[in-house]
């Protein structure tokens, strides 16, 4: 498959396929799956290698369901929402063990999602508060607990993909990014990839969403018809879902990818 010119392609194309359009959303999306390379350099400081992501846009625009796909194609993944979610949900929290009765210790969202993807949706909707908590998750990639005289610290080394809406339902092109979210410079500043997505009115697009749509119904009914040329096509370019996820682990075992010299001219 990694031979395939088209792979980078192919592997777009099989990112949420019963989406429509928003290839740079799934470019990103397939980004995150396959990670970049950690690094310690001097043994100095830790230079985290999973890559975060942010997805902002209107309401209507997929964005849950990009979500939900990546929780089914990635090999280790947790699914959250913002609204439901709380502070110890996310990191890490104690419990008094009812048998025993001693402190134990009970791992969150980012936890529980080491080595994978966290996914968060309506990440607008957490308080500060929570959104705090963390803030060191993203970046160390730990998560420090002092609690009930339990002090230790968690790997939480995950990609965190997070939805949100913007501030007033609809994006405003005339502000800028930080402008139209309800988020803080510190947490913005941990995502790597910020990702818009509007619903514009485009006669021609909708034109083309409403086949598309039109064309999957038609697909996925039981008693369908012979697809036409440009239906084999797509299917052409689309990765099975089963081997689309052995090659996501053998990728994130096996290749490391590295900068290259010609990079720092860019």
């Amino acid at each position: 498959m990694s031979k395939n010119h088209r792979i980078a392609d192919r592997i777009i194309a099989s990112i949420a396929p019963s989406i429509f359009g928003h290839d740079y959303i799934k470019r990103a999306l397939a980004l995150a799956l396959f990670g970049g390379q950690a690094k310690n350099p001097g043994d100095k400081h830790k230079v985290r290698g999973d890559i975060n992501v942010l997805v902002c846009g209107d309401p209507g625009t997929a964005k849950s369901q990009f979500l939900k796909f990546v929780e089914k194609i990635a090999p280790r993944a947790v699914f959250t929402t913002g609204q439901g979610a709380s502070a110890v949900g996310l990191t890490a929290y104690v419990r008094r063990n009812p048998t025993t009765r001693e402190w134990t210790l009970e791992a969150g969202a980012l936890v529980l999602a080491d080595q994978g993807v966290c996914l968060i949706d309506e990440f607008d909707k957490m308080n500060d508060q929570d959104r705090t908590s963390i803030h060191e998750a993203m970046e160390q990639q730990s998560i420090s607990v002092s609690k009930a005289g339990i002090v230790t610290s968690l790997q939480a080394r995950c990609s965190v993909i997070a939805a949100a809406n913007p501030i007033g339902g609809r994006y405003d092109p005339s502000m800028t990014f930080a402008q139209n979210v309800n988020l803080s410079d510190p947490i913005l500043s941990r995502f790597d990839i910020l990702c818009v997505v509007r619903d514009e009115v485009d006669p021609i697009q909708d034109q083309h969403l409403a086949k598309f749509v039109v064309g999957s119904h038609i697909r996925h009914h039981p008693a369908k018809r012979e697809t036409d040329d440009f239906e084999e096509t797509v299917n052409e370019l689309q990765i099975p879902q089963d081997m689309l996820k052995k090659y996501l682990v053998y990728a994130r075992q096996n290749i490391h990818p590295k900068l290259q010299i010609w990079t720092k001219i860019k």
